[in-house]
């Protein structure tokens, strides 16, 4: 039977608005001593299947410095202090997009990375939109948005272009709600 490892000691390496990293002394089952291994503290996430008219979905594209790529992604991001994932999607969607929905279902989360991450990402499906005002992006954003047929999208998955294995997720998720309700 698989049990859990014990946590002997922990220290904080970097705390600050865009990254806690910790570094935690463990003793597995086993008796093995890992020290350190390292924990990513971060905020829950969200992401938006935003479906629009004719069956496309609304798709964000941004640059994304560390993969020095840019990216084609469902809208999303952090879920801050004292939000609800169901506030933060709709708040993430109305800021990167200038989009709101009026019919919400939120179809579950993943974790990010449980191996070394602390997060879930929630993902939400959203209908009926209007465009609710102008983006209103975060200093480090430029993104731009477009409405995209699935199959499209299906495309740009194996291209490479719509690369975030969890933006993948939430899109196949959402495609199989669709096709069951």
């Amino acid at each position: 039977m698989i049990k859990p490892w014990r946590q002997t000691n922990s220290s904080y390496l970097v705390q600050d608005p865009y990254l806690t990293l910790r570094a935690d002394a463990c003793e597995l089952p086993s008796g093995k001593q890992l020290d350190p291994y390292y924990v990513i503290e971060s905020n829950d996430w969200v992401h938006v299947f935003a479906l629009g008219p004719q069956g496309r979905v609304l798709t964000v594209t941004q640059y994304r410095y560390a993969a020095q790529a840019i990216c084609t992604e469902l809208p999303g991001g952090i879920v801050d202090a004292g939000e609800t994932p169901l506030a933060a999607a709709q708040r993430e969607l109305l800021e990167e997009t200038g989009f709101r929905a009026a019919h919400w279902v939120e179809l579950g989360w993943t974790y990010a990375n449980p191996a070394r991450q602390t997060n879930r990402v929630h993902m939400f499906f959203a209908e009926q939109l209007d465009a609710g005002g102008p983006q209103t992006l975060d200093a480090a954003e430029e993104i731009e948005h477009d409405f995209l047929e699935p199959a499209h999208i299906k495309a740009l998955i194996r291209q490479g272009t719509f690369s975030q294995s969890m933006h993948v997720a939430t899109f196949y998720l959402c495609l199989d709600y669709l096709a069951t309700r």
